[in-house]
Protein backbone atom coordinates (compact mmCIF):
# COMPACT_ATOMS: atom_id res chain seq x y z
CA UNK A 1 0.00 0.00 0.00
CA UNK A 2 2.85 2.37 0.91
CA UNK A 3 4.53 1.68 -2.44
CA UNK A 4 1.28 2.44 -4.30
CA UNK A 5 0.88 5.75 -2.43
CA UNK A 6 4.51 6.67 -3.08
CA UNK A 7 4.17 5.92 -6.79
CA UNK A 8 0.94 7.92 -6.89
CA UNK A 9 2.63 10.93 -5.25
CA UNK A 10 5.53 10.73 -7.68
CA UNK A 11 3.08 10.54 -10.59
CA UNK A 12 1.07 13.53 -9.32
CA UNK A 13 4.25 15.54 -8.72
CA UNK A 14 5.64 14.82 -12.19
CA UNK A 15 2.21 15.36 -13.78
CA UNK A 16 1.92 18.75 -12.02
CA UNK A 17 5.27 19.83 -13.42
CA UNK A 18 4.28 18.60 -16.91
CA UNK A 19 0.96 20.46 -16.76
CA UNK A 20 2.74 23.68 -15.79
CA UNK A 21 5.18 23.19 -18.64
CA UNK A 22 2.38 22.47 -21.12
CA UNK A 23 0.27 25.30 -19.75
CA UNK A 24 2.70 27.86 -21.14
CA UNK A 25 2.72 28.77 -24.81
CA UNK A 26 5.60 30.44 -26.56
CA UNK A 27 5.73 34.25 -26.31
CA UNK A 28 6.44 34.39 -30.07
CA UNK A 29 4.53 32.63 -32.86
CA UNK A 30 7.58 31.20 -34.59
CA UNK A 31 10.48 28.90 -33.71
CA UNK A 32 12.46 30.04 -30.67
CA UNK A 33 16.12 30.85 -31.32
CA UNK A 34 18.37 32.13 -28.55
CA UNK A 35 20.66 35.13 -28.73
CA UNK A 36 21.23 34.93 -24.97
CA UNK A 37 20.40 32.42 -22.25
CA UNK A 38 19.74 32.27 -18.53
CA UNK A 39 22.73 32.92 -16.28
CA UNK A 40 24.91 34.18 -19.08
CA UNK A 41 27.84 36.29 -17.84
CA UNK A 42 26.99 39.96 -18.39
CA UNK A 43 28.40 43.25 -17.10
CA UNK A 44 27.86 43.33 -13.32
CA UNK A 45 25.12 40.68 -13.45
CA UNK A 46 24.09 37.24 -14.54
CA UNK A 47 21.49 37.36 -17.32
CA UNK A 48 18.11 36.82 -15.67
CA UNK A 49 16.18 35.51 -18.67
CA UNK A 50 16.52 34.32 -22.23
CA UNK A 51 16.89 36.56 -25.27
CA UNK A 52 14.77 35.40 -28.19
CA UNK A 53 15.62 36.32 -31.75
CA UNK A 54 12.90 38.22 -33.62
CA UNK A 55 14.15 37.62 -37.17
CA UNK A 56 16.36 40.72 -36.95
CA UNK A 57 13.45 43.17 -36.89
CA UNK A 58 11.21 44.97 -34.43
CA UNK A 59 7.43 44.70 -34.40
CA UNK A 60 6.87 40.95 -33.92
CA UNK A 61 3.73 40.04 -31.98
CA UNK A 62 4.36 39.15 -28.33
CA UNK A 63 1.87 36.80 -26.65
CA UNK A 64 0.96 36.18 -23.01
CA UNK A 65 2.19 32.68 -22.16
CA UNK A 66 -0.73 31.94 -19.80
CA UNK A 67 -3.75 33.46 -18.09
CA UNK A 68 -2.97 36.06 -15.46
CA UNK A 69 -3.05 39.74 -14.65
CA UNK A 70 -0.62 42.54 -15.36
CA UNK A 71 1.21 43.34 -12.14
CA UNK A 72 3.66 45.93 -13.46
CA UNK A 73 4.32 48.09 -16.52
CA UNK A 74 7.60 49.94 -16.79
CA UNK A 75 8.92 52.41 -19.35
CA UNK A 76 12.55 53.55 -19.17
CA UNK A 77 15.20 54.99 -21.47
CA UNK A 78 17.63 52.39 -20.11
CA UNK A 79 17.52 48.87 -18.66
CA UNK A 80 14.50 46.87 -19.83
CA UNK A 81 13.06 49.79 -21.81
CA UNK A 82 9.36 49.08 -22.25
CA UNK A 83 8.43 46.03 -20.17
CA UNK A 84 5.36 44.08 -19.00
CA UNK A 85 5.11 41.80 -15.95
CA UNK A 86 2.25 39.25 -15.75
CA UNK A 87 1.45 37.27 -12.58
CA UNK A 88 0.09 33.76 -13.21
CA UNK A 89 -2.00 31.35 -11.14
CA UNK A 90 0.89 28.92 -10.65
CA UNK A 91 2.88 31.38 -8.53
CA UNK A 92 5.14 32.54 -11.33
CA UNK A 93 5.56 35.83 -13.16
CA UNK A 94 6.43 36.22 -16.84
CA UNK A 95 8.40 39.26 -17.98
CA UNK A 96 8.59 40.69 -21.53
CA UNK A 97 11.17 43.43 -22.10
CA UNK A 98 12.73 45.75 -24.72
CA UNK A 99 9.29 46.11 -26.34
CA UNK A 100 8.54 48.69 -29.03
CA UNK A 101 4.79 49.10 -28.44
CA UNK A 102 2.16 47.97 -25.95
CA UNK A 103 -1.25 46.64 -26.93
CA UNK A 104 -3.98 49.25 -27.23
CA UNK A 105 -5.44 48.37 -23.81
CA UNK A 106 -2.08 48.66 -22.07
CA UNK A 107 -0.99 51.72 -24.06
CA UNK A 108 -4.08 53.68 -22.99
CA UNK A 109 -3.08 53.20 -19.35
CA UNK A 110 0.60 54.04 -19.82
CA UNK A 111 -0.19 57.13 -21.89
CA UNK A 112 -2.37 58.52 -19.09
CA UNK A 113 0.46 57.93 -16.61
CA UNK A 114 3.04 59.60 -18.89
CA UNK A 115 0.90 62.73 -19.07
CA UNK A 116 -0.05 62.64 -15.40
CA UNK A 117 3.61 62.55 -14.36
CA UNK A 118 4.82 64.55 -17.37
CA UNK A 119 7.60 62.04 -17.74
CA UNK A 120 8.70 59.38 -20.23
CA UNK A 121 10.05 57.30 -17.32
CA UNK A 122 7.14 55.59 -15.54
CA UNK A 123 6.57 52.55 -13.33
CA UNK A 124 2.96 51.35 -12.87
CA UNK A 125 1.69 48.68 -10.47
CA UNK A 126 -1.97 48.00 -11.38
CA UNK A 127 -4.11 46.53 -8.62
CA UNK A 128 -4.66 42.78 -8.79
CA UNK A 129 -7.09 41.64 -11.49
CA UNK A 130 -7.72 45.13 -12.87
CA UNK A 131 -5.80 44.22 -16.05
CA UNK A 132 -6.60 40.56 -16.65
CA UNK A 133 -4.88 38.77 -19.52
CA UNK A 134 -5.81 35.55 -21.31
CA UNK A 135 -3.31 33.06 -22.66
CA UNK A 136 -2.48 33.97 -26.24
CA UNK A 137 -3.46 37.64 -25.93
CA UNK A 138 -1.21 39.93 -27.95
CA UNK A 139 0.24 42.19 -25.25
CA UNK A 140 2.92 44.06 -27.21
CA UNK A 141 5.23 44.21 -30.19
CA UNK A 142 8.88 43.26 -29.84
CA UNK A 143 11.51 45.95 -30.08
CA UNK A 144 14.90 47.27 -29.10
CA UNK A 145 14.05 49.73 -26.32
CA UNK A 146 16.14 50.48 -23.24
CA UNK A 147 19.68 49.14 -23.05
CA UNK A 148 19.07 46.47 -25.67
CA UNK A 149 21.86 45.90 -28.18
CA UNK A 150 19.61 44.84 -31.07
CA UNK A 151 16.08 43.77 -31.95
CA UNK A 152 14.98 40.87 -29.72
CA UNK A 153 12.60 39.85 -26.94
CA UNK A 154 14.00 39.51 -23.43
CA UNK A 155 11.82 36.96 -21.63
CA UNK A 156 11.83 35.85 -18.00
CA UNK A 157 10.08 33.50 -15.61
CA UNK A 158 10.18 34.58 -11.95
CA UNK A 159 9.00 33.18 -8.66
CA UNK A 160 6.23 35.68 -7.90
CA UNK A 161 6.67 35.51 -4.12
CA UNK A 162 10.45 35.99 -4.01
CA UNK A 163 10.78 37.79 -7.39
CA UNK A 164 13.76 35.54 -8.07
CA UNK A 165 14.37 34.73 -11.77
CA UNK A 166 14.13 31.07 -12.80
CA UNK A 167 15.56 29.40 -15.87
CA UNK A 168 12.75 29.54 -18.51
CA UNK A 169 14.24 26.53 -20.27
CA UNK A 170 13.23 24.44 -17.25
CA UNK A 171 9.55 25.23 -17.91
CA UNK A 172 8.76 23.81 -21.30
CA UNK A 173 10.04 26.48 -23.71
CA UNK A 174 11.75 24.32 -26.28
CA UNK A 175 14.89 25.43 -28.07
CA UNK A 176 16.62 22.99 -30.38
CA UNK A 177 19.98 22.27 -28.79
CA UNK A 178 22.05 19.14 -29.25
CA UNK A 179 25.37 21.00 -29.13
CA UNK A 180 27.60 20.41 -26.11
CA UNK A 181 29.32 23.39 -24.47
CA UNK A 182 32.65 24.51 -25.94
CA UNK A 183 35.69 24.66 -23.65
CA UNK A 184 38.46 27.01 -24.80
CA UNK A 185 40.96 27.55 -22.00
CA UNK A 186 41.87 26.61 -18.44
CA UNK A 187 43.35 29.09 -15.98
CA UNK A 188 45.29 28.05 -12.89
CA UNK A 189 45.29 30.59 -10.05
CA UNK A 190 48.09 30.23 -7.52
CA UNK A 191 48.51 32.07 -4.22
CA UNK A 192 51.88 31.82 -2.52
CA UNK A 193 53.14 34.14 0.21
CA UNK A 194 50.34 36.60 -0.63
CA UNK A 195 51.58 36.78 -4.23
CA UNK A 196 49.02 35.84 -6.86
CA UNK A 197 49.89 34.30 -10.19
CA UNK A 198 47.86 32.75 -12.95
CA UNK A 199 48.68 30.65 -15.98
CA UNK A 200 46.47 29.93 -18.98
CA UNK A 201 46.47 26.54 -20.68
CA UNK A 202 45.04 25.90 -24.12
CA UNK A 203 42.92 22.79 -24.44
CA UNK A 204 42.47 20.52 -27.41
CA UNK A 205 39.55 18.37 -28.43
CA UNK A 206 40.03 14.62 -28.46
CA UNK A 207 36.98 12.87 -29.91
CA UNK A 208 34.10 14.06 -27.70
CA UNK A 209 36.30 15.28 -24.85
CA UNK A 210 38.74 18.10 -24.19
CA UNK A 211 42.20 17.42 -22.79
CA UNK A 212 45.43 19.06 -21.70
CA UNK A 213 48.36 16.78 -22.54
CA UNK A 214 50.99 17.86 -20.03
CA UNK A 215 50.76 17.48 -16.27
CA UNK A 216 50.11 20.81 -14.56
CA UNK A 217 52.25 21.53 -11.50
CA UNK A 218 50.43 23.45 -8.81
CA UNK A 219 51.17 25.01 -5.43
CA UNK A 220 49.51 24.24 -2.11
CA UNK A 221 46.81 26.88 -2.61
CA UNK A 222 45.45 26.68 -6.13
CA UNK A 223 42.15 27.44 -7.80
CA UNK A 224 40.92 26.68 -11.30
CA UNK A 225 39.08 28.82 -13.84
CA UNK A 226 37.51 27.90 -17.15
CA UNK A 227 36.70 29.85 -20.30
CA UNK A 228 33.65 28.16 -21.78
CA UNK A 229 30.43 28.95 -23.62
CA UNK A 230 27.43 27.21 -25.14
CA UNK A 231 25.64 27.30 -28.48
CA UNK A 232 22.28 26.07 -29.70
CA UNK A 233 21.25 24.80 -33.12
CA UNK A 234 21.05 27.32 -35.98
CA UNK A 235 22.29 30.23 -33.84
CA UNK A 236 25.83 31.59 -33.93
CA UNK A 237 25.66 33.34 -30.53
CA UNK A 238 28.09 32.36 -27.78
CA UNK A 239 25.76 31.84 -24.83
CA UNK A 240 26.42 30.96 -21.22
CA UNK A 241 26.70 27.48 -19.71
CA UNK A 242 24.29 26.14 -17.08
CA UNK A 243 26.51 24.10 -14.75
CA UNK A 244 30.16 23.41 -13.92
CA UNK A 245 31.50 20.54 -11.82
CA UNK A 246 35.10 19.88 -10.77
CA UNK A 247 36.23 16.40 -9.76
CA UNK A 248 39.62 15.54 -8.22
CA UNK A 249 40.26 11.79 -8.47
CA UNK A 250 36.50 11.31 -8.97
CA UNK A 251 35.64 13.34 -5.83
CA UNK A 252 33.30 16.26 -6.47
CA UNK A 253 34.84 19.39 -4.91
CA UNK A 254 32.85 22.07 -6.78
CA UNK A 255 29.37 22.23 -8.32
CA UNK A 256 27.99 25.50 -9.69
CA UNK A 257 24.50 25.60 -11.24
CA UNK A 258 22.41 28.44 -12.66
CA UNK A 259 18.83 27.35 -11.97
CA UNK A 260 17.70 30.39 -9.95
CA UNK A 261 19.09 33.88 -9.43
CA UNK A 262 18.62 36.61 -6.85
CA UNK A 263 18.63 40.29 -7.86
CA UNK A 264 19.99 41.17 -4.42
CA UNK A 265 23.06 39.02 -5.03
CA UNK A 266 23.45 39.32 -8.79
CA UNK A 267 26.41 41.71 -8.58
CA UNK A 268 28.47 38.97 -6.93
CA UNK A 269 29.13 37.86 -10.49
CA UNK A 270 32.19 40.08 -10.17
CA UNK A 271 33.49 37.78 -7.44
CA UNK A 272 32.61 34.67 -9.47
CA UNK A 273 34.35 35.62 -12.71
CA UNK A 274 37.98 36.53 -13.33
CA UNK A 275 37.24 40.25 -13.36
CA UNK A 276 40.77 41.27 -14.27
CA UNK A 277 40.78 39.04 -17.35
CA UNK A 278 37.40 40.43 -18.40
CA UNK A 279 38.69 44.02 -18.13
CA UNK A 280 41.91 43.28 -20.00
CA UNK A 281 40.86 40.82 -22.72
CA UNK A 282 37.02 40.74 -22.62
CA UNK A 283 37.16 36.98 -22.03
CA UNK A 284 34.98 35.73 -19.19
CA UNK A 285 36.42 32.93 -17.07
CA UNK A 286 34.31 31.17 -14.46
CA UNK A 287 36.33 30.87 -11.25
CA UNK A 288 35.82 27.39 -9.83
CA UNK A 289 36.49 28.65 -6.30
CA UNK A 290 34.95 31.24 -3.96
CA UNK A 291 36.47 34.53 -2.85
CA UNK A 292 35.87 35.52 0.80
CA UNK A 293 33.11 38.03 0.00
CA UNK A 294 30.89 36.02 -2.34
CA UNK A 295 27.30 35.36 -1.23
CA UNK A 296 25.99 33.64 -4.35
CA UNK A 297 23.71 30.68 -3.58
CA UNK A 298 24.48 28.84 -6.81
CA UNK A 299 27.29 26.74 -5.36
CA UNK A 300 25.46 23.45 -4.80
CA UNK A 301 28.55 21.64 -3.55
CA UNK A 302 31.89 23.13 -2.60
CA UNK A 303 34.79 21.80 -0.53
CA UNK A 304 37.49 24.15 0.86
CA UNK A 305 35.83 26.96 -1.14
CA UNK A 306 36.90 25.14 -4.30
CA UNK A 307 40.64 25.46 -3.68
CA UNK A 308 42.66 22.35 -4.48
CA UNK A 309 44.60 20.78 -1.62
CA UNK A 310 46.59 17.74 -2.69
CA UNK A 311 47.57 15.27 0.08
CA UNK A 312 50.84 14.16 -1.53
CA UNK A 313 53.25 14.60 -4.44
CA UNK A 314 51.56 11.98 -6.63
CA UNK A 315 49.86 12.71 -9.93
CA UNK A 316 46.12 13.32 -9.52
CA UNK A 317 43.42 13.41 -12.19
CA UNK A 318 41.04 16.32 -12.73
CA UNK A 319 37.77 16.32 -14.64
CA UNK A 320 35.78 19.48 -15.27
CA UNK A 321 32.25 18.80 -16.46
CA UNK A 322 30.36 21.62 -18.19
CA UNK A 323 26.64 21.30 -18.96
CA UNK A 324 23.88 23.30 -20.65
CA UNK A 325 20.14 23.47 -19.96
CA UNK A 326 19.44 20.43 -22.15
CA UNK A 327 21.95 18.13 -20.44
CA UNK A 328 24.50 18.35 -23.24
CA UNK A 329 27.81 17.71 -21.47
CA UNK A 330 31.47 18.45 -22.23
CA UNK A 331 34.39 17.17 -20.16
CA UNK A 332 37.92 18.50 -19.78
CA UNK A 333 40.53 16.00 -18.53
CA UNK A 334 44.04 16.76 -17.25
CA UNK A 335 46.48 15.80 -14.50
CA UNK A 336 47.95 17.86 -11.68
CA UNK A 337 50.85 17.44 -9.29
CA UNK A 338 52.37 19.46 -6.46
CA UNK A 339 55.44 21.49 -7.29
CA UNK A 340 58.53 20.77 -5.32
CA UNK A 341 60.35 23.65 -3.60
CA UNK A 342 62.92 23.98 -6.40
CA UNK A 343 60.18 24.54 -8.95
CA UNK A 344 58.71 27.46 -7.03
CA UNK A 345 59.83 30.73 -8.53
CA UNK A 346 60.55 33.69 -6.30
CA UNK A 347 58.71 36.81 -7.28
CA UNK A 348 59.18 40.21 -5.75
CA UNK A 349 56.07 42.29 -5.24
CA UNK A 350 57.52 45.46 -6.72
CA UNK A 351 55.68 48.74 -6.20
CA UNK A 352 56.78 51.97 -7.80
CA UNK A 353 58.50 54.22 -5.28
CA UNK A 354 56.20 57.18 -5.92
CA UNK A 355 53.10 55.09 -5.20
CA UNK A 356 51.49 54.96 -1.77
CA UNK A 357 49.94 51.76 -0.54
CA UNK A 358 47.72 50.57 2.27
CA UNK A 359 46.22 47.20 3.14
CA UNK A 360 42.43 47.15 2.59
CA UNK A 361 40.83 44.11 4.31
CA UNK A 362 37.67 43.01 2.50
CA UNK A 363 35.56 42.73 5.67
CA UNK A 364 36.37 46.15 7.17
CA UNK A 365 35.72 49.80 6.44
CA UNK A 366 38.73 51.26 4.60
CA UNK A 367 40.01 54.81 4.10
CA UNK A 368 42.97 56.37 2.38
CA UNK A 369 43.99 60.03 2.53
CA UNK A 370 46.53 62.01 0.58
CA UNK A 371 47.14 65.74 0.48
CA UNK A 372 44.37 66.42 -2.09
CA UNK A 373 42.62 63.09 -2.34
CA UNK A 374 40.46 60.85 -0.15
CA UNK A 375 38.66 57.55 -0.68
CA UNK A 376 36.36 55.69 1.68
CA UNK A 377 34.97 52.16 1.30
CA UNK A 378 32.26 50.58 3.41
CA UNK A 379 32.92 47.15 4.84
CA UNK A 380 32.44 44.28 2.39
CA UNK A 381 32.91 46.62 -0.58
CA UNK A 382 35.74 44.38 -1.76
CA UNK A 383 35.52 40.69 -2.65
CA UNK A 384 38.95 39.98 -1.18
CA UNK A 385 41.70 41.85 0.66
CA UNK A 386 43.85 44.11 -1.54
CA UNK A 387 47.01 46.16 -1.17
CA UNK A 388 45.45 49.49 -2.18
CA UNK A 389 47.66 51.56 -4.46
CA UNK A 390 47.47 55.35 -4.94
CA UNK A 391 49.47 57.56 -7.27
CA UNK A 392 49.15 61.22 -8.28
CA UNK A 393 49.57 61.69 -12.03
CA UNK A 394 50.18 64.73 -14.19
CA UNK A 395 47.27 66.62 -15.67
CA UNK A 396 46.20 66.15 -19.29
CA UNK A 397 44.26 68.33 -21.70
CA UNK A 398 40.60 68.61 -20.74
CA UNK A 399 40.83 68.16 -16.97
CA UNK A 400 41.33 70.55 -14.07
CA UNK A 401 44.30 69.62 -11.84
CA UNK A 402 45.95 66.26 -11.36
CA UNK A 403 44.73 62.77 -12.17
CA UNK A 404 44.43 60.56 -9.11
CA UNK A 405 45.16 56.88 -9.68
CA UNK A 406 42.85 55.12 -7.25
CA UNK A 407 44.16 51.56 -7.41
CA UNK A 408 43.23 49.73 -10.67
CA UNK A 409 40.03 49.38 -12.68
CA UNK A 410 40.50 45.60 -12.88
CA UNK A 411 39.68 45.27 -9.17
CA UNK A 412 35.86 45.25 -8.78
CA UNK A 413 33.77 46.96 -6.12
CA UNK A 414 30.58 45.53 -4.67
CA UNK A 415 29.56 48.82 -3.05
CA UNK A 416 30.29 52.32 -4.32
CA UNK A 417 33.37 54.19 -3.10
CA UNK A 418 33.17 57.75 -1.79
CA UNK A 419 35.83 59.83 -3.55
CA UNK A 420 36.85 63.38 -2.66
CA UNK A 421 39.26 65.64 -4.58
CA UNK A 422 40.53 68.97 -3.26
CA UNK A 423 40.97 71.73 -5.80
CA UNK A 424 40.95 75.51 -6.07
CA UNK A 425 38.39 75.65 -8.85
CA UNK A 426 37.19 79.26 -9.27
CA UNK A 427 33.82 79.86 -7.60
CA UNK A 428 32.18 80.81 -10.90
CA UNK A 429 33.09 77.36 -12.34
CA UNK A 430 32.31 75.14 -9.36
CA UNK A 431 28.73 74.49 -10.42
CA UNK A 432 30.06 73.29 -13.80
CA UNK A 433 32.66 70.95 -12.27
CA UNK A 434 32.30 67.22 -11.69
CA UNK A 435 34.43 64.19 -10.84
CA UNK A 436 35.10 62.06 -13.89
CA UNK A 437 36.46 58.56 -14.34
CA UNK A 438 39.35 58.95 -16.79
CA UNK A 439 40.13 56.14 -19.20
CA UNK A 440 41.68 56.31 -22.66
CA UNK A 441 41.32 60.10 -22.59
CA UNK A 442 37.56 59.74 -22.14
CA UNK A 443 35.68 61.17 -19.18
CA UNK A 444 32.75 59.36 -17.59
CA UNK A 445 30.59 61.47 -15.33
CA UNK A 446 30.66 60.55 -11.63
CA UNK A 447 29.20 63.78 -10.26
CA UNK A 448 29.92 65.42 -6.95
CA UNK A 449 29.09 68.18 -4.49
CA UNK A 450 31.39 70.87 -3.10
CA UNK A 451 32.27 71.39 0.55
CA UNK A 452 35.37 73.19 1.88
CA UNK A 453 37.15 73.08 -1.49
CA UNK A 454 36.53 69.32 -1.77
CA UNK A 455 34.26 67.90 -4.43
CA UNK A 456 32.84 64.53 -3.36
CA UNK A 457 31.09 61.86 -5.40
CA UNK A 458 30.45 58.12 -5.50
CA UNK A 459 31.95 55.67 -7.96
CA UNK A 460 31.12 52.01 -8.62
CA UNK A 461 34.62 51.45 -9.97
CA UNK A 462 38.23 52.04 -9.07
CA UNK A 463 40.70 53.61 -11.50
CA UNK A 464 41.80 57.11 -12.48
CA UNK A 465 39.77 60.15 -11.36
CA UNK A 466 39.98 63.87 -12.01
CA UNK A 467 37.93 67.06 -12.03
CA UNK A 468 36.39 68.12 -15.33
CA UNK A 469 34.70 71.44 -16.14
CA UNK A 470 31.67 71.33 -18.46
CA UNK A 471 30.51 74.66 -19.88
CA UNK A 472 29.19 73.28 -23.17
CA UNK A 473 25.46 73.22 -23.84
CA UNK A 474 23.66 70.10 -25.11
CA UNK A 475 23.10 69.77 -28.86
CA UNK A 476 19.59 69.57 -30.35
CA UNK A 477 18.95 68.84 -34.02
CA UNK A 478 15.60 68.61 -35.77
CA UNK A 479 15.36 65.42 -37.84
CA UNK A 480 12.03 65.93 -39.61
CA UNK A 481 11.15 69.38 -38.29
CA UNK A 482 12.43 72.88 -39.04
CA UNK A 483 11.08 76.46 -38.83
CA UNK A 484 8.06 77.21 -41.02
CA UNK A 485 7.82 73.64 -42.29
CA UNK A 486 4.47 72.57 -43.74
CA UNK A 487 3.50 69.06 -42.63
CA UNK A 488 1.22 66.98 -44.83
CA UNK A 489 1.54 63.22 -44.40
CA UNK A 490 3.97 63.41 -41.51
CA UNK A 491 2.81 61.72 -38.28
CA UNK A 492 5.76 62.36 -35.97
CA UNK A 493 8.23 64.97 -34.80
CA UNK A 494 11.76 63.69 -34.36
CA UNK A 495 14.84 65.35 -32.86
CA UNK A 496 18.25 64.13 -31.83
CA UNK A 497 19.77 65.26 -28.54
CA UNK A 498 23.37 64.87 -27.41
CA UNK A 499 25.74 66.08 -24.72
CA UNK A 500 29.42 65.30 -25.23
CA UNK A 501 30.55 66.21 -21.71
CA UNK A 502 28.65 65.40 -18.50
CA UNK A 503 25.67 63.81 -20.29
CA UNK A 504 21.95 64.52 -20.53
CA UNK A 505 19.98 64.80 -17.30
CA UNK A 506 16.49 65.71 -18.52
CA UNK A 507 14.44 67.01 -21.43
CA UNK A 508 11.04 68.67 -21.76
CA UNK A 509 8.98 68.99 -24.93
CA UNK A 510 6.10 71.48 -25.31
CA UNK A 511 3.60 71.69 -28.17
CA UNK A 512 1.17 74.60 -28.22
CA UNK A 513 1.90 75.32 -24.55
CA UNK A 514 1.17 71.74 -23.50
CA UNK A 515 3.62 69.04 -22.33
CA UNK A 516 3.95 66.21 -24.86
CA UNK A 517 5.29 62.69 -24.62
CA UNK A 518 8.50 62.09 -26.56
CA UNK A 519 9.84 58.54 -26.68
CA UNK A 520 13.59 58.58 -25.93
CA UNK A 521 15.97 56.09 -27.57
CA UNK A 522 19.34 56.94 -26.01
CA UNK A 523 21.21 54.55 -28.30
CA UNK A 524 20.20 56.55 -31.35
CA UNK A 525 20.03 59.84 -29.37
CA UNK A 526 16.50 60.12 -30.76
CA UNK A 527 13.36 61.75 -29.37
CA UNK A 528 10.05 60.99 -31.12
CA UNK A 529 6.57 62.46 -30.63
CA UNK A 530 3.66 60.65 -32.29
CA UNK A 531 0.85 63.01 -33.20
CA UNK A 532 -2.19 63.02 -30.92
CA UNK A 533 -4.97 65.52 -30.14
CA UNK A 534 -2.51 68.20 -28.99
CA UNK A 535 -1.40 68.97 -32.52
CA UNK A 536 -3.91 71.14 -34.37
CA UNK A 537 -4.72 72.17 -37.90
CA UNK A 538 -2.89 75.31 -38.91
CA UNK A 539 -0.07 76.97 -37.00
CA UNK A 540 1.73 75.06 -34.21
CA UNK A 541 4.65 75.89 -31.93
CA UNK A 542 7.05 73.16 -30.80
CA UNK A 543 9.79 73.71 -28.26
CA UNK A 544 12.33 71.38 -26.67
CA UNK A 545 14.54 72.07 -23.66
CA UNK A 546 17.48 69.79 -22.80
CA UNK A 547 19.60 70.08 -19.64
CA UNK A 548 22.86 68.29 -18.92
CA UNK A 549 24.06 66.96 -15.57
CA UNK A 550 25.76 70.20 -14.49
CA UNK A 551 22.88 72.49 -15.51
CA UNK A 552 23.85 73.65 -19.01
CA UNK A 553 20.63 74.10 -20.98
CA UNK A 554 19.70 74.34 -24.66
CA UNK A 555 16.34 75.54 -26.03
CA UNK A 556 15.05 74.64 -29.47
CA UNK A 557 11.83 76.20 -30.77
CA UNK A 558 10.09 76.13 -34.16
CA UNK A 559 6.77 77.17 -35.64
CA UNK A 560 5.25 74.92 -38.30
CA UNK A 561 1.99 74.39 -40.15
CA UNK A 562 -0.02 71.18 -39.99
Amino acid sequence: MRKILLLLLIFISSEKYTLYAQDYINPLDFRLLLSGNFGELRSNHFHTGIDLKTKGVEGQKVYAIADGYIARIKVSSYGYGKAIYINHKDGRTSVYAHLSEFSEKIDSITRKEHYRKKSFEINIYPEKNTLNIKQGDIIALSGNSGSSGGAHLHFEIRDTKTEQPLNPLDYGFKVQDIISPIIKELKVFTIEDAIKRDNIYKVRKNNQNYIIDSTIHINKKTGLGIYTYDQSNDAYNKNGVNSIKVFIDSTLIYFFKLDRLDFNKNKYINAHIDYKEKQNSKRKFHKCFKLPNNSLKNYKEIIDNGFIKLPDNNIHSVRIEVGDSYNNISNLFFNIRLKNSKQNKKTNNIIESENRTKLFPWNKKNEFKDENFRISLKERSLYETINFNYKKKDSINGIYGNIHQCHYNYVPLHKSATISIKSKVPNELKEKAYIAKVRDKKYNYIGGNWQNNYITGKSNELGDFAIVIDTLEPIIKGVNIYPEKKLKNQKTIKCTIEDKESGIKKYTAILNNQWILMDYDHKRKLLKYEFDNIIKKGSNTFSLTVTDKVGNTTNYSVKFTY
